[in-house]
């Protein structure tokens, strides 16, 4: 314990009673480092929480309903949809017929039957208006116009990437080239019905495939459809719920109902979003373990320089009877001071900071609003790697000192 003290108390002088300005030094680049150690991994976990976000919000919701293999559409989707929407944690539900098209614009200017003009090929999907909201946020994210109304037949509402014009984010050549509320387009289907419709909305979603989709009623496409059946299949039953931890249970509430489909999570239709978020983890990792090399270098140096200076100071205190694992002691605990220091500092400069901010203004980034997420591992990762960086720093160039003889430290040669 007397040894513990008075290395404790050599550590003291020499952190508080040395140079002021280098203290403060240490301790900023130490905080900034730790900040760094926690803002890269934050930002790409924060754009990975929003392509989920979008994927869940825009496209599959939570949990969705196919046919089975062997077949096209789920039948009795209106029997389906009450009965889903009674169980517990459920608080959506809604049925979609889809379909593609060739939708054109400005088709009456065209030269010819072969010129292709302002067209393209698109999802198009059928839906019940307010159901529809229950499950996806579209209805949220329109750029212009109305949102769609249970009895429109001759309205759609257009993805901004299928319109085009100056928030598209997609090559002109490949949209409608900038179509507005109030244009008329012409659908082209695939059994060769065509329908004219008033173009009711435009939306952004800042989700790629749900940008590139036209909605219509589910009527109204049914009657594309062409049998009266269709007014009550679906291709998919979107369900959403408020307990995200409920989802396994839910799904299997759904599957005992005994519906004649396959019910899955919506993670098992992101595959291709999956392999950018393990990308994003694998990016997180190699950043932190530079982040944490470079943190454990400046550390060396600054206590390296600072016991190359104390190297007579050294020898003095090996020549008067101090041990030397006191010694080594002393600059392992300036060393662990500096990195505590630095997390405490780093933390509340993060937290109170650079997460502050970010939760006011977000990145506006074309996949949508980024906001920093912090995990737990995250933390826990920088804190063991930073003091791990400081017993390294500390150790290392006191010992090189220490095994000198007492002679050669005092006289620094």
């Amino acid at each position: 314990m007397g040894d513990i003290r008075l290395a404790m108390f050599l550590a003291y002088k020499s952190i508080f009673k040395g140079n002021r300005w280098a203290l403060v030094l240490i301790l900023l680049v130490m905080s900034l480092s730790f900040a760094n150690l926690l803002l890269t991994p934050s930002i790409l976990l924060g754009v990975t929480e929003t392509i989920n976000r979008q994927q869940v919000e825009t496209v599959y919701s939570n949990i969705v309903i196919d046919p089975r293999a062997d077949q096209y559409y789920l039948s009795r989707a209106s029997q389906w949809e009450e009965t889903i929407s009674q169980l517990p944690g459920v608080t959506g539900v809604s049925a979609r017929l889809d379909s593609s098209a060739l939708i054109e614009s400005e088709w009456q200017h065209k030269d010819s039957p072969s010129d292709k003009g302002k067209s393209g090929n698109w999802p198009v999907v059928g839906v019940n208006p307010e159901r529809e909201a229950g499950v996806t946020t579209i209805h949220e994210h329109l750029l212009a116009g109305a949102y769609l109304d249970a009895d429109d037949r001759d309205a759609i509402l257009l993805g901004i990437e299928v319109a085009g014009g100056e928030h598209s984010q997609t090559a002109a050549f490949q949209t409608l080239q900038g179509v507005t509320v109030g244009d008329t387009v012409r659908l082209t289907y695939p059994n060769g019905v065509q329908r004219e419709y008033t173009v009711k909305g435009i939306f952004q979603a800042k989700e790629s495939r749900a940008d590139r989709t036209a909605f219509v009623t589910r009527g109204e496409l049914a009657s594309v459809l062409g049998r009266a059946v269709y007014a009550d299949r679906a291709n998919q039953i979107l369900v959403s719920i408020d307990d995200v931890a409920a989802e396994s249970r839910i799904i299997e509430s759904i599957q005992a109902l005994g519906i004649d489909g396959e019910v899955r999570s919506w993670h098992e239709y992101g595959g291709a979003m999956g392999g950018v978020v393990s990308s994003f983890d694998v990016v997180a990792g190699l950043i932190s373990g530079i982040g944490l090399v470079v943190a454990g270098i400046v550390m060396f140096i600054v206590i390296y320089i600072n016991v190359i200076h104390s190297r007579r100071h050294i020898g003095i205190l090996r020549a008067i009877g101090i041990k030397r694992d006191v010694i080594i002691g002393s600059y392992l605990t300036q060393a662990l001071f500096y990195a505590v220091m630095g997390i405490v500092l780093g933390g509340m400069a993060f937290g109170l900071g650079i997460q502050a901010y970010f939760s006011y203004y977000p990145l506006d980034l074309s996949i949508g609003q980024v906001s920093l997420v912090l995990s737990p591992s995250t933390i826990v990762s920088a804190v063991i790697g930073l003091i791990a960086a400081a017993v390294f720093a500390g150790l290392v160039p006191v010992l090189s000192i220490t095994r000198q003889g007492i002679i050669r430290a005092i006289w620094g040669n």
